[in-house]
């Protein structure tokens, strides 16, 4: 078999903790090739990476080094050139990270994106590096047809472990009045909290935003229209553009705006997206993984994207109606039912740790070819059951 992973959108900690470890467990199964650009705006591969694999002999390298590398991360200049390379080495199974989601379907083979995979609200109980593999990237809620004996069994595995989630965030997020008063969210009128996504040069899945728009001018567009809505906005920030983006400007705006409101601090010792999304009366979301975080406490949502989300997430597209649905009292809500059976199917079936001791070579090339596998959901859910006193505990 032949593996070739195709990776240029990785930035160095991919690489460390999701990349490699797949390139060593395959190694001993397959010919493995690895094609990727050279560094640039914190992606792609350099020394330092290879080194990191130099005692992997039997990798074959094929780094992209010319003046039109950077191309790389949105339309590759030569996209015929790149296809014809791919298409002469033919793989069997293409690993991507790349957030160039067209290029990569004219490969030969199977072909995969590797993601993030969802861990909220199971946050506590899940590895920063679990990831799952996909076709259909960003395709929120995405599950296949499931027989009903299957259906049965993923309800009946996630049952236990979605009780301690629930209890642990009943226990942990105070009541609404407490965490709107304690913020200064007005009670009077309806909320809805953005959840920004990470803005960064290395984070090139942001091409795919409806209108290319920054932050701040997300921001700006989502304020007009909640305030002419009477709909307080209430704005949280990814954790990592207060790690590694300059944000002064961004939050200047945004402390500036009438009807919104910046939390930037944990409430009550509770990540602040965490906190709102239980009690705000809507989420307006992207291509955020926010969105299980918003399925699971069954809050209603706008999605503003390119891509799908399952027809049980409810998520409304237009954003004037949504505010409207929440002004009368009538947004629709996420399927209950449905959203803990998906997260059921995700940790059973979909969602896996690249650095997991039991995790073999032949364990990933299964999980790309073979999207559904009944044989591995006990393990899959047998991940969380580790974690699950630890959140019983803390509940």
């Amino acid at each position: 078999m032949k593996i070739l992973f195709y990776l240029p959108a990785v930035t160095p900690w991919w690489f460390e903790h999701v990349i490699e470890p797949l390139i060593r467990r395959v190694a001993g199964e397959a010919e493995v090739h690895v094609l990727a650009p050279v560094p640039w705006n914190n992606t792609g591969l350099g020394p330092s990476d290879l080194a990191r694999c130099a005692d992997l002999p039997e990798l074959h390298w094929a780094i992209v080094d010319d003046a039109d590398h950077p191309s790389l991360r949105t339309v590759p200049k030569d996209r015929d050139g790149l296809i014809a390379y791919v298409r002469a080495l033919a793989p069997d199974l293409v690993l991507c990270r790349s957030a160039d989601f067209e290029t990569p379907q004219a490969f030969p083979g199977t072909v995969r994106y590797v993601m993030e995979a969802v861990t909220a609200p199971f946050g506590p109980v899940s590895p920063a590096n679990t990831v799952h593999f996909t076709d259909a990237p960003f395709v929120n809620g995405a599950m296949p047809a499931l027989a009903p004996d299957a259906v049965a069994r993923i309800d009946a595995l996630i049952a236990p472990f979605w009780t301690d989630m629930d209890a642990h965030w009943q226990a942990a997020v105070y009541d609404r009045d407490s965490v709107f008063r304690h913020i200064g969210i007005p009670a009077d009128r309806p909320a809805v909290l953005l959840p920004l996504e990470y803005e960064h040069a290395e984070n090139f899945f942001l091409q795919h935003r409806p209108g290319a728009l920054s932050n701040q001018a997300l921001v700006a567009a989502i304020a007009a229209e909640a305030q002419t809505a009477g709909v307080t906005l209430v704005v949280t920030d990814h954790p990592l553009n207060k790690l590694h983006v300059e944000r002064d400007t961004l939050l200047d705006f945004i402390t500036d705006l009438d009807g919104t409101i910046l939390v930037d601090e944990p409430v009550f010792d509770v990540p602040p997206t965490m906190a709102l999304a239980r009690h705000v009366d809507g989420v307006v979301l992207g291509d955020s993984k926010s969105f299980a975080i918003a399925a699971a406490f069954g809050t209603p949502m706008h999605r503003r994207s390119r891509f799908a989300s399952a027809p049980w997430l409810h998520a409304e597209p237009d954003l004037a109606a949504f505010l409207a649905a929440i002004r009368a009292g009538r947004a629709e809500r996420p399927e209950c039912a449905a959203v803990q059976r998906w997260f059921g199917y995700h940790y059973a079936n979909e969602a896996f740790y690249p650095t997991d001791p039991a995790l073999t070579g032949a364990m990933v090339i299964d999980r790309a070819v073979r999207t559904l596998d009944s044989a591995r959901w006990e393990a899959g859910v047998g991940r969380l059951r580790r974690f699950a006193d630890p959140v019983r505990e803390a509940a």
